[in-house]
Order: C-alpha cells, then sequence, then structure tokens
C-alpha cells in the first residue's frame, strides 16, 4: 500500500488530511531531530536537521524507531510503498 508521511494511505482508500499532528516520541542525534508519528514500529519517522548554509532540511522515512538515524529519507511530499 502506498502512504504519505503520516502513513496514511494514498491509494483510493479514505484518509484524514489537513489536521494537526503530534509526534508520539522524539529524539535528538548529532543536531539531527527525529520524530515518530506512530506509537508502533515500523513507522513513519521524519528527520529535521540544518545544512551548512543554514537551510531546514524535513525529510521522512519509514522504518523502525531504532534505525531512525540510518533510514533512506525522503522529501515529505514523496509518498512510500510499504507492505501492510
Amino acid at each position: 500500500m502506498k502512504i504519505n508521511c503520516y502513513g496514511e494511505r494514498v491509494d483510493g482508500a479514505s484518509s484524514v488530511n489537513g489536521l494537526a499532528r503530534e509526534p508520539s516520541g522524539t529524539k535528538r542525534a548529532g543536531g539531527v531531530t527525529y520524530m515518530r508519528f506512530a506509537p508502533r514500529s515500523p513507522a513513519p519517522i521524519h528527520r529535521l536537521s540544518v545544512d551548512e548554509d543554514g537551510i531546514v532540511r524535513h525529510e521522512w522515512a519509514y522504518g523502525m524507531w531504532a534505525d531512525a538515524k540510518t533510514l533512506s529519507y525522503v522529501p515529505l511530499e514523496t509518498t512510500l510503498e510499504v507492505q501492510e
């Protein structure tokens, strides 16, 4: 199934859009902040970082919370295919 950066299905199933969401977990490592948007693993994980020019990057991946540092992150508007 295809999901968005909050774990909502985007393949024709109903979803809730436009709601403010609170992360269910956060952690920092080396100047990077990770936020998990589900109390389970695997889950959508967001990464906030600042590059050398001061540009804030907000990306996301789907995976295990313990692996947040090593996941492959994509831009927020990108959807990902995951197994149900």
